[in-house]
């Protein structure tokens, strides 16, 4: 009688739904039924795989290896399987149709801009669809273009001066298309600072000028533009030039060649002409120079230092910051407090 129960119970335990799955478990011929010690769940337990079941997987794959090229069918080296590309054989005359731009769709695109709103992004990309609309399944990129690049501002109706307009990330989305990538007002007024010189770089460079020093035209790109007194000058000149300067040691006079203007070269120009090394050098002295000129700076008294020292008002010691040298800076020795000077007594 408890064998009959034991088995009815065992029985009754293969058709319920264990939580580890989820699915009903079977009794199958190959596996045998076993309980999970920590859960309490049973689960099926299979047997390994027979010899014979593993030799004709083995001559399986072989075949397949034989009959198809690499191209077809290439075994794995790590498990027992492979890769199967099958190549169609297509009837004769067939094709393939796929249908985008320009027959029936417009081109995908985005407009990006910093100083246009949103709103007016939005416009002008249902003005480029309009434009597709027209042309009727042809070519449409170069009408685009020129669209955006000479009847921007008219279709727009922008005129001078322009109130630029930024909007709010969480404001209304009118376009996925429109994007105005700016973050804030300052950084707005500086990329068009800077692309505005640019431009004006650009133009320069693209133009010729007559040098008034060796009075030969050069392209601009070979010439040096004094924005402040509006003289040109052709690059080799300004180089002999600035180079006999600083080599004097008159890197306060780097000025426009002009006699009686007082242009003066930017350190940047400065650099751009006369190369690294030199430069350098004009550095050095333009900051010596600069500091002999100061009042409240004096140099470390001690031969292998001389580092700039910026005095206290009305102090007597001076501190050097590269070796910590404390110093009088009437005598320029060592430190004395309230003993007597040698300059002063």
């Amino acid at each position: 009688m408890d064998n009959q129960n034991s088995q009815e119970q065992a029985g009754s335990k293969q058709e319920k739904y264990y939580q580890n799955t989820g699915t009903r478990m079977h009794k199958a011929q190959e596996g045998t039924r076993k309980s999970n010690p920590i859960t309490g769940n049973e689960y099926l337990h299979r047997q390994p795989m027979s010899r014979e079941d593993k030799e004709a997987q083995e001559d399986e794959l072989l075949a397949l290896a034989s009959i198809y090229s690499e191209d077809e069918f290439k075994r794995s080296e790590t498990a027992p399987g492979g890769e199967i590309c099958v190549c169609l054989d297509l009837p004769p005359n067939f094709s393939v149709a796929i249908k985008g731009y320009p027959s029936t769709d417009p081109p995908a695109f985005t407009l990006s801009c910093k100083w246009l709103s949103p709103s007016q992004l939005a416009l002008l990309c249902q003005r480029l669809e309009n434009l597709w609309e027209e042309y009727a399944g042809g070519v449409v990129l170069f009408a685009w273009m020129q669209f955006l690049k000479e009847g921007t501002l008219e279709y727009l109706k922008i005129n001078s001066p322009y109130e630029i307009q930024l909007c709010p990330a969480e404001a209304v989305i009118w376009d996925k298309r429109a994007i105005q990538d700016v973050e804030s007002v300052t950084a707005l007024i500086d990329c068009i600072l800077d692309f505005n010189e640019a431009q004006q770089k650009k133009f320069f460079d693209s133009k010729s000028y007559m040098c008034d020093i060796c009075f030969s035209e050069k392209v601009g790109s070979e010439c040096t533009h004094f924005k402040k007194c509006e003289h040109i000058y052709c690059n080799a000149c300004l180089k002999d030039y600035y180079t006999v300067q600083i080599q004097d040691g008159q890197v306060q006079a780097l000025n426009c060649p002009e006699p009686k203007c007082c242009s003066v070269a930017t350190p940047a120009q400065v650099k751009l002409l006369v190369g690294e090394e030199l430069f350098s050098r004009y550095d050095r002295l333009l900051l010596q120079s600069s500091l002999d000129l100061m009042a409240d700076v004096v140099y470390c008294p001690r031969p292998n230092c001389r580092t700039p020292v910026m005095l206290e008002p009305g102090g007597e010691m001076g501190i050097c910051s590269s070796c910590k040298y404390a110093f009088c800076t009437l005598c320029k020795l060592a430190y004395h407090a309230v003993a007597y000077c040698n300059i002063t007594s």
